[in-house]
């Protein structure tokens, strides 16, 4: 057996160190694995598969290691780069704040019991000067006689100084205020009107005036409604939740703000599962007209069931304990609630029997006589309609007065009595004759306008259901 030299061949001149690593270069791996060729042959019959294993770990051994040292060298550690940083502060422009002073466009509706004071407060008017000037100039103290339901609109700087007053009254008639430097200009004008016509419907939650005011239909809308189905319900105690009704009137408009409203056309009210309708018909070369059921009676009452305009029944025809005299007594009338100034209305057509001031009961009153066997009275008004005296006659509707607090009162309201042959009776429970139907030779003109009427009714039932679902 041949003798091998401790140092191994192939670490020849052509091996090299490399960071600290001897590391084979050029033509030294062909030459490693020339050695181990030959020697296998020389020694072909003692090979064993336990020699070809060492064998080859021999071989590749020097490879790894070859591979490792490059991959140390490659991928070492690099030098860690430093970066500066600096804050610099810079100085921001200054802000510009700008104050916007265009002027502000107010909008309100007057209410029942409002002062004039309320409303230009609610338009958020503070000017000493327009107000002294609305007191004393002839045209803008009309704004002193505001209606419930009237439009004002206002245009104001934002400190509350007036530029332009809107208003329009009851007679399609606009009153307008213009500033002018340090003064004011007052002026009256008749406005065109565009009519329409509106429908609403709606269900009772609580009351019947707070569902309308819900659905913004205007007070006299309201009212009328109550006046043509009051011969048939009771709306001080006969409603209950879940009653629906449909209504379709008239509205008047000047530039998209309603004026004024006109009639009912036709309405339906749903009570206690009864379904009663009714439409406006004049007959022909009649201006005058009257509302009748589909079928052609009428529903016209010989009295009215409400007196007064924007009211409820605060206290009824029953046994009470009287306010002011601490004692309980039969209260032998019924009593509106309503503001001060609030205009009374004559229940049927009469003559007026007496017109007195009576500060210890009644106050300022007044009685009308119908036909005898009934009359009304009216107490505690705040003023009578100028021009009314003892047997001035008297027609269904007409104004008599203006609601007030005169006699023995604690709060402004009507009290109202309803008398058969001298007796008070309970208004509410009386039942009264209707006026007569719709004449046989009118009918062929009536019969298409309740058809009509009827569809428009069907229509608003079946959106009321549908949101009700």
């Amino acid at each position: 057996m041949k003798s091998v030299s401790a140092r191994p061949f192939f670490c020849n001149k052509r091996s090299r160190l490399i960071n600290g690593q001897r590391t084979l270069i050029g033509d030294s791996m062909p030459r490693m694995i020339q050695y181990f060729a030959r020697r296998m042959s020389n020694r072909s019959s003692d090979i064993t598969p336990r020699f070809i294993s060492r064998s080859w770990l021999i071989v590749l051994i020097p490879s790894f290691i070859t591979l490792t040292a490059y991959g140390v060298a490659e991928f070492g550690p690099k030098e860690e780069i430093k970066l500066n940083t600096q804050t610099e502060l810079l100085t921001m422009p200054p802000l510009l704040f700008t104050q916007n002073h265009s002027p502000i466009w107010h909008e309100d509706v007057v209410r029942a019991g409002d002062t004039l004071s309320a409303v230009l407060n609610r338009l958020n008017i503070d000017d000493s000067l327009a107000s002294q000037f609305i007191k004393t100039d002839p045209i803008a103290r009309a704004l002193f006689e505001l209606h419930a339901g009237r439009s004002l609109r206002a245009k104001t700087e934002r400190s509350g100084a007036l530029l332009e007053l809107h208003y329009l009254n009851n007679k399609n008639q606009e009153i307008k205020i213009t500033r002018q430097g340090d003064r004011f200009i007052a002026s009256i004008n008749e406005v065109n009107t565009q009519q329409h016509t509106v429908v609403k419907s709606g269900t009772i939650n609580s009351s019947f005036y707070a569902s309308t005011d819900q659905l913004n239909i205007p007070d006299d809308v309201t009212k009328q409604l109550i006046d043509i189905f009051s011969g048939q319900i009771d709306f001080h105690r006969g409603l209950q939740k879940g009653d629906h009704f449909s209504v379709v009137y008239e509205s008047f408009t000047h530039d998209g703000i309603e004026i004024k409203t006109g009639k009912i056309l036709a309405a339906e009210f749903n009570n206690k599962n009864k379904t009663l309708q009714a439409l406006w018909y004049a007959p022909p070369g009649n201006s005058e007209g009257a509302y009748y059921t589909p079928d052609g009676n009428s529903l016209k009452q010989s009295f009215l069931k409400n007196p007064v305009e924007f009211s409820r029944i605060s206290s009824g025809f029953k046994l009470r304990f009287h306010p002011v005299l601490k004692s309980w007594r039969q209260h032998k009338g019924i009593d509106f609630a309503a503001s001060t100034g609030t205009r009374i209305m004559s229940s049927a057509d009469g003559v007026i029997s007496k017109i007195t001031q009576d500060n210890s009961g009644y106050g300022k009153h007044i009685e009308i006589n119908h036909d005898g066997k009934y009359s009304t009275l009216y107490a505690h008004m705040s003023a009578f309609t100028p021009g009314l005296k003892q047997g001035s006659k008297i027609q269904q509707g007409q104004v008599i007065g203006l609601v007030g607090a005169t006699g023995r009162v604690t709060g402004p309201h009507l009290h109202y009595e309803f008398k058969v042959n001298g007796q008070q009776v309970d208004p509410i429970a009386l039942k009264l004759p209707t006026a007569k139907p719709i004449e046989s030779r009118h009918l062929a003109h009536f019969q298409p306008i309740a058809a009509q009427a009827r569809d428009q009714l069907a229509f608003l039932h079946k959106i009321e259901q549908a949101r009700a679902d």
